[in-house]
């Protein structure tokens, strides 16, 4: 079922319930008011008739002999007039003196010829007032009371179900525009989503959609820039690979295992620098986080790091590197520090000592891997931690410190 015909059919349905019962007590309650008006009526009308006798003869309640008086009578109405003592002094219906015949005052029903009666009685000094009304000119009265009553209410609901699925169908008028903008979308169209104009009880999903390609279109921009990498990076280790082999194939003797051997050291490179584009694309894609909430000793790292990069020998550190932890998890912690190692012992003098000293400010770790190489111009600072930036030195894939760079990120810091 579409939103809209369940908006609807529940609107619909409590509004109808609401309206059926504002109905039935409205017309329960214009019942009650009619009865009690028509009996009202029937008070009225036996006060008028004494009154009216007030000024007529008095020999027929005397004790006076007399002749009864009977008017015509009124189909769904009669009257009788009669003394306190019973004598039938004047009325409209003789045949139903035995209907008309009460002597409590007050209300009261009767039936005469299989039809029901409402019959008042007044007692007014010594003479007796019985009128009655029919009860089939009532139920017929208020048949048309209830019908004049309830066209009202049945127009107003029509009325209000149709404005109920204007107002449903306007109000849910952005979603259907939203859902043909999204048909008629470039299938590679990973832009956001506009809001404006839109419900505010839609913008959380719109903005959670929005979210969602973002990171479709981060991810396929992380895939474009790793391809783009793999391609530009492996084509000239590959090239030297194949120069070499092709060597080796034509020549004998020393020039042949060298040629091996400098094959050999392409394929190395060449998995070092295929391990690195998959550490950063993995980093640049969340899909390594940092791991154990426990904070990582940073000597074991370091450890593990120098033993990696056997530059155990040509290092040596301060007593802080045992007593500080870092919020990182292990394997990072060690890919970073290795990368570093493997930066001071490539562009640091032969053999020269590498120190590295840690301590804490503010709460942070904060790491010096100090080698004894030549300062870096001022000019290529800002460019170290770029993608295969290398600067004068040929070797190296030029993506050690960029995965520091991401490492250290993730963790809150700055290289």
């Amino acid at each position: 079922m579409s939103l809209r015909l369940r908006l609807v059919a529940t609107l619909g349905i409590t509004l109808m319930l609401l309206w059926g019962i504002t109905t039935v007590w409205s017309m329960r309650d214009l019942s009650t008011q009619l009865e009690r008006s028509l009996d009202q009526r029937l008070v009225q009308s036996a006060h008028m008739v004494a009154g009216l006798l007030d000024h007529a003869p008095a020999a027929g309640w005397n004790g006076e002999e007399g002749e009864t008086s009977f008017n015509p009578a009124l189909d769904g109405v009669a009257c009788r007039v009669s003394s306190l003592r019973g004598q039938v002094v004047a009325g409209t219906h003789p045949e139903m003196n035995d209907v008309l015949s009460v002597d409590d005052e007050g209300y009261s029903y009767r039936f005469y010829n299989e039809q029901r009666w409402r019959v008042y009685t007044l007692v007014d000094d010594d003479k007796r007032i019985t009128v009655a009304d029919r009860l089939q000119e009532r139920e017929s009265l208020l048949a048309q009371v209830r019908r004049a009553a309830f066209y009202p209410f049945l127009l107003a609901l029509i009325g209000s179900l149709v404005a109920l699925w204007w107002g449903v169908t306007r109000g849910l008028s952005p979603v259907s525009k939203l859902q043909r903008r999204l048909i008629i979308r470039d299938h590679d169209d990973l832009s956001a989503l506009p809001i404006r104009g839109l419900p505010r009880e839609i913008r959380p999903l719109i903005d959670g959609f929005n979210a969602l390609l973002a990171r479709t279109r981060r991810m396929l921009e992380l895939e474009q820039r790793f391809t783009d990498d793999a391609a530009h990076e492996l084509r000239t280790p590959l090239t030297a690979i194949r120069t070499h082999l092709q060597i080796a194939r034509r020549v004998d003797g020393d020039p042949r295992r060298e040629a091996m051997q400098q094959a050999e050291a392409g394929v190395g490179r060449l998995t070092k620098t295929l391990d690195q584009l998959l550490l950063l694309a993995r980093m640049e894609s969340d899909e390594i986080t940092r791991g154990s909430l426990d904070p990582t000793p940073l000597g074991e790292a370091l450890e593990t790091a120098m033993v990696e990069t056997g530059s155990h020998d040509c290092c040596h550190w301060n007593e802080a590197v045992n007593r500080i932890h870092v919020e990182l998890s292990e394997a990072l912690l060690v890919i970073a520090l290795r990368n570093l190692l493997e930066n001071a012992m490539r562009h640091g003098l032969p053999g020269g000592l590498i120190e590295i000293e840690a301590h804490e400010t503010n709460g942070a770790a904060v790491i010096d891997i100090i080698n004894q190489g030549e300062a870096i111009p001022s000019e290529q600072l800002a460019h170290l931690t770029e993608r295969f930036h290398r600067g004068n030195h040929p070797q190296g894939s030029g993506l050690g410190l960029s995965i520091v760079e991401a490492i250290v990120t993730r963790a809150g810091g700055r290289v």
